[in-house]
């Protein structure tokens, strides 16, 4: 069963559905496997089948799919007070319908089941093309995600930029002696009630934690036990991991990492911390795992604040370029800095991928 909305698209009229999981599976499928190739098929249970995204098709009257727009729901806290949520995912249309009128259906359509089910707000970071779409729509852009890199190993960086192997071995161990010691973690080491350690899942402290840090952003996606578990320790595409620190005493978490090994180096999908302090140490004793571990890079994409850019600055980590527009649109009133997006705290726990 599904629900119909007439669209504004003319020549040839276009229909959009909201389709049950049961009958959206095989066609959204499909339509993936020709606009979105990255996309595996266990991703859509994952997704849609949880029940924490939907989907609307398009299509032209009578005939198969076009294109298709998900939402996935996400609590929020806005202004410290935590809301419902969500962020448009899986936009996408065929070649031959991608003139302006097809997405432009879509994403309206997704602006109007959020506002029908009462969504405070809608974030999200689209591609480039989609990204012209979404701002018609009446998104607004207040800034981008962007790359950050910590350089721990340099072989792999003078192999690319040297003609000899053999100078590039040579010359590595020194290199990357300076920079262990320049390096912040050698500045910073964790007070004796504090400890580090691995986890093999998440539980009730990262609710807490969440909830207490909810105040120091203007807005910061959910990161409870049930979402976190959701996004990372059910998710399909990737093998992610826990690096926590918490009091050695009371055991309440004091921050945590959650990475994944990745060409030789170490990709962080989400952090958090209670405070500055415990930011710099968490950055700290991680880069130590890291060197353990004898990986090449620590990298990082996120959206933060000014203050929270500096942390990285001052643990090592320099920026390299702009990945994504972050487009969001509220629907009730907010402060004019928060629709500004100053102090927004963004990761890749806040989008459906890694890949």
């Amino acid at each position: 069963m599904s629900t119909t909305w007439p669209t504004t698209a003319t020549a040839p009229p276009f229909e959009v559905t909201h389709p049950d999981t049961a009958s959206l599976r095989e066609p959204l499928l499909d339509l993936w496997r020709r606009n979105l190739p990255t996309a595996a098929e266990h991703r859509f249970d994952w997704l849609y089948g949880s029940g924490r995204s939907r989907a609307w098709m398009l299509r032209e009257q009578n005939a198969l799919p076009v294109g298709a727009a998900g939402l996935l729901r996400r609590r929020t806290a806005v202004e410290g007070n935590v809301v419902e949520g969500g962020a448009p995912i899986d936009l996408n249309v065929d070649q031959a319908q991608r003139s302006i009128g097809p997405a432009l259906t879509l994403v309206r359509t997704i602006i109007n089941a959020a506002d029908g089910d009462g969504l405070a707000i809608l974030y999200g970071m689209p591609n480039r093309s989609a990204t012209a779409v979404m701002k018609r729509a009446g998104y607004r852009e207040i800034g981008e995600f962007s790359a950050w890199t910590k350089l721990l190993r340099t072989e792999p960086t003078l192999r690319s930029k040297l003609r000899s192997s053999l100078a590039s071995r040579l010359c590595a161990p020194l290199l990357d002696k300076a920079l262990q010691w320049s390096s912040a973690e050698w500045r910073t080491r964790l007070p004796a009630n504090v400890v580090a350690k691995d986890e093999s899942r998440f539980d009730d402290r990262f609710d807490a934690l969440w909830l207490r840090t909810a105040e120091q952003f203007d807005v910061i996606g959910e990161r409870t036990e049930s979402y976190l578990s959701w996004r990372f320790t059910q998710c399909p595409d990737l093998n992610y991991q826990i690096f926590t620190l918490a009091d050695r005493v009371t055991n309440e978490l004091l921050g945590y990492v959650v990475w994944y090994a990745d060409e030789g180096g170490v990709s962080i999908s989400d952090l958090l911390a209670v405070d500055d302090r415990s930011t710099s140490l968490l950055l700290a004793d991680f880069t130590r795992r890291a060197r353990r571990d004898e990986m090449a890079a620590i990298r990082l994409d996120c959206y933060g604040s000014t203050r929270f850019y500096r942390l990285l600055q001052l643990a090592g980590f320099h920026r390299r370029q702009n990945r994504h527009p972050v487009l969001c649109r509220f629907g009730g009133e907010v402060r004019e800095q928060t629709q500004a997006g100053t102090n927004w705290f963004l990761t890749m726990a806040d989008s459906d991928t890694d890949v």
